[in-house]
């Protein structure tokens, strides 16, 4: 082939109709993207039109590599949210403008802002609509493999879930309530006013870390169906997450709640990390639901926080963390590792009614004012050593509170050690069970109730320490009032010496039950386990009080 043919043919291979569809695409492109930018609200709209539907194009030309079709996708979905990136002045402005009337003092044409903004919002939040109606379309194409389903869009490729929403840094000032979000990134965005999410859906890896909540945030209801990534980011108004559903590993640490937060009904399938995070407001997180680990290590709580009838299936973690104001954690369970070491509770610690599957952790914790075990339920090993239950001078408003502890009506299956702790006002073990070993040796009491406790193996109650009153292990009122301990055990495993500075110590005797001598506390019973009458609901063969 001479060489005026060969350039012939080129020529003809660069003007095939592909090519030249492509190339009006090219052009189609830079015109739409003029008009996106420059032009009135209505052309704005027709641009960003024209983009998505070239967007389309790429993605269902066949005819292309999937490789070319993606990038050609990606340039404009880049371009749009470098356009909804952009700086907007009166953003900041949101809540003023969106007021009935202009304050005292506004400087500008109140009117004429209120319309820019409004225009403004309309076709931000068109782009997002947009993007979402593809997104939704694919999703529930996906869902039921009926290209049918693709509802109100024609030609929606699969592709569009492979690309990616680049949002960060953007100032948002417009709800985004029930859309579809794909590889969104929100990274250090602004949102301006009321952040609404409400029953968005979210696919593939979303972020939001270092973002600014400069008003109240809604993701009520939202689904998170992948990672997401809130660390560091700012909430400065109420935060919202009731029924939010995360699939995926959440994370929340160091993130800053300042106003009021509320994950009531809110199920993590994965991970949920809020290590490091500060609520300075009431935290609302009862019947949260965790299938992973949950972690609140190191957590600072100023408000109110409330875990009521939450169910953790997996570890829980909340070691380190600081609680300002009652924290309420009632009728939850914990399912697997419950991990309370080193916490600090400067108000009322709710734990009444709660099951802990596993093991629970209090060690070294810090119980200010009144802390309530009643009718918990601890199915692991568990331990309170070296752990402080502290009651503070009180005002005369404050006297009908109660203080110290209560483990009342509270059941240790397995060993339970309170080794070296502190009791600075009374406690109460009320019909509490040990079933196996428990340890309270080195603690210190003002004053400790065991009346109608029943111990089932070992009791140590070496070096222990008595302020006020001497431990009581019996009452007066009858049989059912007495400590019980079973006469099955080895008789050398129950230890009562208090340590020799105590103001008071143990008043002991001794008891027989199955031809056994033990020395136990006066007032104290043997009984034999194997007595159990469940008619009655009591033990039939209990030994006389200790005398």
């Amino acid at each position: 082939m001479n060489l005026n043919k060969l350039l012939t043919a080129l020529r003809q291979r660069k003007n095939t109709p592909a090519r030249n569809q492509q190339a009006e695409r090219h052009e189609c492109y830079t015109h739409a993207l003029e008009q996106f930018l420059d032009g009135q609200p209505a052309v704005r709209l027709g641009g960003a039109y024209t983009l998505v539907n070239l967007a389309d194009e790429w993605l269902t030309d066949t005819s292309l590599p999937e490789q070319v079709r993606s990038e050609e996708a990606q340039t404009i979905i880049d371009a749009l949210t470098g356009c909804i990136r952009m700086p907007y002045p009166l953003a900041q402005k949101r809540q003023v403008l969106e007021a009935d009337e202009a304050p005292e003092g506004y400087e500008g044409d109140f009117t004429r802002d209120q319309e820019a903004l409004r225009e403004e919002q309309l076709v931000r939040r068109t782009v997002f609509m947009e993007f979402s109606r593809r997104l939704a379309a694919v999703t529930e194409s996906s869902k039921t493999g009926n290209a049918e389903s693709q509802h109100a869009v024609q030609s929606i490729s699969p592709m569009w879930a492979d690309l990616r929403f680049d949002f960060g840094g953007a100032p948002i000032f417009y709800p985004l309530r029930q859309l579809y979000f794909q590889n969104a990134d929100f990274a250090s965005a602004t949102f301006y006013g009321p952040a609404d999410f409400f029953g968005a859906t979210f696919h593939g890896d979303t972020s939001f870390s270092a973002a600014q909540f400069t008003a109240d945030a809604s993701f009520h209801g939202a689904n998170f169906n992948d990672w997401v990534g809130f660390s560091a980011a700012h909430f400065a108004g109420a935060a919202t997450f009731s029924g939010a559903h995360f699939a995926d590993v959440a994370s929340f640490g160091t993130v800053t709640f300042t106003g009021e937060t509320d994950f009531s009904d809110a199920v993590f399938l994965a991970v949920a990390d809020f290590a490091v995070a500060s609520f300075e407001s009431d935290a609302n997180f009862s019947r949260l639901n965790t299938a992973g680990i949950a972690s609140f290590a190191a957590v600072t709580f100023d408000g109110k926080a409330v875990f009521t009838a939450s169910t953790f299936h997996d570890e829980a973690h909340f070691a380190a963390s600081v609680f300002n104001r009652p924290a309420v954690f009632s009728k939850s369970l914990f399912g697997g590792a419950a991990r309370f070491a080193g916490i600090a509770t400067k108000q009322s610690a709710m734990f009444c009614n709660v099951r802990f599957a596993g093991v629970a952790d209090f060690s070294g914790a810090s119980f200010t004012q009144f802390a309530d075990f009643g009718k918990a339920r601890f199915d692991g090993g568990t331990t309170f050593s070296r752990s402080s239950f502290i009651a503070l001078p009180r005002t005369r408003y404050e006297m009908d509170f109660p203080q110290g502890a209560n483990f009342s009506n509270a059941t240790f299956a397995q060993d339970a050690d309170f080794s070296k702790a502190t009791f600075t006002a009374h406690v109460g073990f009320y019909n509490a069970t040990f079933a196996r070993e428990v340890s309270f040796n080195g603690a210190s009491f003002e004053g400790a109730y065991f009346e109608d406790a029943t111990f089932g193996q070992g009791a140590d109650f070496r070096q222990t320490s008595f302020a006020y009153v001497e431990p009581s292990f019996g009452g007066s009122e009858g049989q059912h009032k007495r400590a019980r301990f079973s006469a099955q055990a080895d008789p050398q495993d129950y230890l009562f010496e208090a340590h020799p500075e105590s103001a008071h110590g143990f008043s002991c005797g001794t008891a027989e039950l199955l031809n056994r001598t033990f020395v136990l506390p006066l007032d104290a019973v043997l009984y034999d386990p194997d007595s159990w009458d469940a008619e009655k609901q009591e033990y039939t063969r209990v030994s006389e009080p200790a005398q």
